[in-house]
């Protein structure tokens, strides 16, 4: 796995992924709830394309990323621990969306270029 990660700090470069049309959506994690991260992700998705979150079986999450090490990233190994300032973020590529996790909770979805043209 490589760290794709970046800050939004940066001198202006993208990364390996660069989100060319801008934020489809965001929602809000809250790491001392509950509900997983990759629920929150998966979720996120299902709701942006209409469809069932369980339509995501086949492909799981946790094919494409080891969300635990975000968690723990990101987040800390103790609930309320925070490893780093909200501009940390971890972005990768799923189901044709790019997915930014930001240390304050804030999961953004935004295009690549293969659904750019709407196709999901």
């Amino acid at each position: 796995m490589t760290d794709d990660s970046r800050s939004d700090e940066a001198d202006g470069d993208t990364g390996l992924f660069a989100a060319t049309s801008g934020t489809l959506t965001e929602v809000r994690y809250d790491p001392t709830s509950d509900q997983e991260l990759a629920a929150v992700i998966v979720q996120a998705i299902a709701d942006q394309t209409g469809t069932e979150a369980g339509t995501y079986r086949e492909s799981p999450l946790h094919d494409y990323i080891d969300v635990g090490a975000i968690e723990t990233l990101l987040f800390g190994t103790q609930p309320g621990q925070s490893t780093g300032p909200a501009t940390q973020t971890i972005t990768f590529q799923y189901q044709n969306f790019l997915v930014t996790v930001r240390a304050d909770g804030v999961i953004q979805l935004s295009n690549t270029d293969s659904n750019r043209s709407g196709r999901y």
